[in-house]
């Protein structure tokens, strides 16, 4: 490892994983989905390799991209979780709360599978009602996120929302992302 990446990792916090930090556009075009809606349920389970996972349930409010629209649920898996007085955490992972309204942005997925976030914790973005304005913050617990600048150096980095932004802004820009890259493809 070089000295730089060495120097990241020990100012890093010990509960973080170091993952690369993604716009807003990087988010869309991983994302197969990009869902605003509410989580209505979660639940823990343990793979046979021993692994806890949790799906999340959650209520489609509106689709932003995706080709699903009769759709008015799915699953969101992420690792970790809770049995009785089993846990395992995985930081930077996604976490929901049942009850909440989130901005998801997902990948994979179908009938019979589990959609997953999109770069850990960032593809999942908390809405808030504050001042009368719903606004959205960009989830980044337990994540240092970094990017490389143009001399190949590891430079600490926000994420594609580094403060709080209004929802109908963030989802206008949504749309005129997904209309772009639909247009490239």
């Amino acid at each position: 490892m070089g000295p730089i990446v060495v120097a990241l990792l020990s100012a890093a916090p010990a509960d973080s994983s170091v993952v690369e930090g993604l716009e807003l556009e990087e988010l869309a075009s991983e994302a197969d989905r990009i869902l605003l809606g509410r989580v209505l349920f979660s639940e823990s389970f343990q793979r046979r390799d021993g692994q806890i996972w949790t799906w999340h349930r959650i209520g489609v409010e509106r689709e932003i991209l995706g080709n699903a629209p009769d759709e008015r649920e799915v699953i969101v898996e992420t690792m970790g979780g809770r049995i009785g007085e089993i846990g395992m955490r995985v930081e930077g992972e996604a976490s929901f709360q049942v009850g909440e309204r989130v901005l998801v942005f997902v990948y994979g997925g179908g009938p019979y599978a589990a959609y997953r976030p999109v770069g850990m914790g960032q593809g999942v973005m908390r809405v808030r009602r504050e001042k009368g304005v719903d606004t959205v913050r960009q989830s980044r617990e337990g994540l240092l996120l970094v990017r490389r600048d143009a001399e190949g150096r590891l430079k600490r980095n926000f994420g594609a929302v580094p403060e709080p932004a209004r929802l109908d802004a963030l989802l206008s820009k949504l749309r005129q992302i997904s209309a772009q890259q639909g247009a490239r493809r």
